[in-house]
């Protein structure tokens, strides 16, 4: 028998890039580039913040695609967007698994003059968005809306990113009844109170949990007794019983 359970939710990072102004934290490789860009890095500037992902330009898409997405109820997009010169209100939007969640719109004289040509000026505009998703899969989408009707090219207008950060913004643990995450699935989520003690299955032989949780567990059966602690998810498990729980975040 468990007479001891306590989950603690810390920092689930699940991806980050390009935090720095260091040209080896900007993996650009990490991402699908479709469309016109003149190069993979920039720097706008000499401030802090100044490096980039970019530029790119009319119509061009930048995706990053993730699976196995740990258990979670809200996931957290946070990710600077380099708006270069004229845009037109033109924009740039961000989906999330084809689903649009952000339509970015700056006009010609939104920021100042940093960089580039010295006709328009330039900002970073940092962003951060919530969003569901179904399933284990995410697929991140940035695609600029600029147009190139008159022969404009990137020094004309362009975008860039940089701080790409996703995040579990509610993670969760799945206790399972059998191993490899099969059979009666018990879900605990950060905020929640503690279930009733006859929610939780009588058998737990996996856990299935993101980066950033601690789940301790005691029982007198099993490890002589000693505080167990996981930190990643456990696959299969000996067969444990939770007469009840202790939560806390």
């Amino acid at each position: 028998m468990i007479s001891f359970l306590k989950i603690l939710f810390l920092k689930s990072i699940i991806y980050e890039n390009c935090l720095t102004d260091n040209v080896a934290d900007c993996r650009y490789t990490d991402f699908q580039i479709v469309g016109l860009s003149s190069s993979t890095l920039d720097r706008c500037g000499n401030q802090v913040k100044n490096l980039l992902m970019g530029p790119y330009g009319y119509q061009t898409t930048v995706t990053k695609t993730l699976t196995n997405v740990p258990p979670n109820n809200l996931i957290e997009l946070k990710v600077g967007i380099w708006k270069l010169d004229s845009w037109d209100k033109e924009g740039l939007e961000i989906h999330a698994n084809d689903v649009q969640i952000e339509n970015l719109k700056l006009d010609y004289h939104d920021g100042t003059m940093i960089c580039r040509n010295e006709i328009w000026e330039d900002l970073l505009q940092p962003l951060s968005l919530r969003f569901q998703i179904t399933g284990t899969d995410l697929k991140i989408k940035l695609k600029d809306n600029l147009q190139n009707n008159s022969g404009e090219d990137l020094w004309d207008e362009s975008w860039g990113f940089r701080d790409f950060i996703l995040r579990l913004a509610v993670p969760c643990v799945n206790f399972y009844s059998e191993c490899n995450y099969l059979g009666t699935l018990f879900q605990i989520c950060q905020g929640e109170k503690s279930k009733l003690q006859n929610e939780i299955p009588s058998e737990i032989k996996s856990i299935l949990m993101g980066p950033g949780i601690i789940v301790k567990l005691r029982s007198p059966n099993y490890f002589a007794g000693v505080i167990q602690e996981f930190t990643s998810s456990q696959p299969c498990l000996n067969v444990y019983h939770f007469p009840k729980v202790n939560y806390e975040e």
